[in-house]
C-alpha cells in the first residue's frame, strides 16, 4: 500500500500535497520534517521580531505569524490508491 502526505492548513482545510511514499514510516517522517521548517521559520521571525519590536509590532503580530509561518498546520497519512491501468 502506497501513502499520501495530506497537509490540514490551520488544522482544517485539507490539502493534498501529491507526496506519495511506500510505508507510513516515511510519510510520517516526511510530515515531522514538514512540521520542523515551520517550527524553524515561526522561531527565526520571533527571534527577530522580539529583538525589533517595533518594526514588527511585536508581541500584537505574534498570534498572526504563528498562523501564517504554519504552527497551526499540520499533516496526517492517507491511504493512496494506485492507479488502475486506463481501459483501452
Amino acid at each position: 500500500m502506497k501513502w499520501m502526505l495530506l497537509v490540514l492548513i490551520y488544522g482544517t482545510i485539507p490539502v493534498k500535497t501529491g507526496l506519495v511514499f511506500d510505508t507510513i514510516d516515511e510519510c510520517l517522517k516526511a510530515e515531522e520534517q514538514m512540521r520542523g521548517e515551520y517550527t524553524r521559520v515561526y522561531n527565526a521571525w520571533r527571534s527577530w521580531a522580539e529583538a525589533n519590536p517595533k518594526d514588527s509590532q511585536y508581541p500584537d503580530s505574534q498570534k498572526f505569524n504563528w498562523r501564517r509561518d504554519g504552527m497551526e498546520t499540520t499533516g496526517t497519512c492517507i491511504p493512496h490508491a494506485e492507479s488502475a491501468a486506463a481501459p483501452d
